[in-house]
């Protein structure tokens, strides 16, 4: 297992025509989540979560053609619709790590705007992985 960091935050920011309610329920609901994470074709699929400061989490994933690995972590701030902050700790696949994940939603004209970051970075692949599950989240956002 090789272990890589980078002292680097990726931030990123979205706009989706839905309301902040809409985006946080797509934070909170293991369903939503596993299809805005790519992960609707793996039936060993998992997701425990206990969404309120203090509380944990643990999601068993599949990479496209590799490893099950576990993301778990603890929630730190909570504040329904509009900021969620919680420990990203991912283990089993091919880059091990610890980050910090600050969600915040903001009401705007005609939709919600989505501010993410993520430090550090230490999975190279993080970039593109988050940049393809907010694509897949505008999808998800837009068909309910």
């Amino acid at each position: 297992m090789e272990k890589v960091l980078l002292i680097e935050t990726l931030q990123l920011s979205r706009f989706y025509p839905v309301s902040p309610d809409k985006v946080w329920r797509a934070w909170i609901d293991p369903l939503a989540l596993r299809v805005w994470f790519g992960q609707a074709d793996f039936p060993d699929w998992s997701a425990e979560m206990d969404v309120r400061p203090g509380g944990r989490y643990r999601l068993l994933m599949r990479e496209p053609g590799g490893p099950r690995y576990t993301v778990q972590g603890i929630y730190r701030d909570v504040l329904a619709p509009s900021r969620l902050v919680f420990t990203w700790e991912q283990r089993g696949g091919p880059f091990d790590g610890e980050g910090l994940i600050r969600v915040e939603l903001n009401a705007t004209p005609g939709g919600t705007e989505l501010r993410f970051s993520l430090e550090p970075v230490f999975d190279p692949r993080a970039p593109d992985a988050w940049r393809g599950d907010f694509k897949r989240l505008g999808r998800l956002l837009q068909s309910d």
